[in-house]
């Protein structure tokens, strides 16, 4: 096959529907090289919109509090997808902030010997958070 008929065929296949990474995998081309050639010729891209419907799930599970990754893993779409609908939405990450009172404890349960993960586990906080919050008051690991 020329490269004409390759480039024909590459156009015809993604007009009729085939995604740009199924060309690639057939033509045994990375997914850039098939996505320029499409551009270079002339070929309008689709855009890969997800439905009205699955981004009104994402919003109704956001709202009850689940995160992006869950919302991903349950869904079974990417993440990125995930937080793009979120933003478009104003539900975004939020900054978890702790009451005074959480964060006392915290800090005594550290000084008292308590491990961070032991302390996370038992507060249900993340690692990373226990970890911010005793940085955050100037104490060291």
């Amino acid at each position: 096959m020329s490269n004409e008929e390759i480039i024909e065929k590459i156009k015809e296949l993604y007009i009729s529907g085939n995604s740009i990474r199924e060309i690639a995998k057939q033509f045994n081309m990375s997914y850039s090289k098939v996505r320029n050639l499409l551009l270079k010729h002339g070929i309008k891209l689709r855009r890969n919109r997800i439905s009205k419907e699955v981004e009104e799930k994402i919003t109704e599970l956001a709202k009850k509090g689940l995160s992006a990754r869950k919302i991903s893993k349950e869904l079974k779409i990417n993440e990125s997808t995930v937080y793009r609908v979120l933003k478009r939405y104003n539900l975004g990450k939020k900054i978890k902030r702790l009451k005074e009172e959480e964060i006392n404890t915290i800090i005594q349960m550290y000084n008292e010997g308590k491990s961070i993960y032991e302390i996370a586990k038992k507060l249900n906080r993340s690692t990373n958070l226990v970890a911010y919050y005793l940085k955050k008051h100037g104490i060291k690991r």
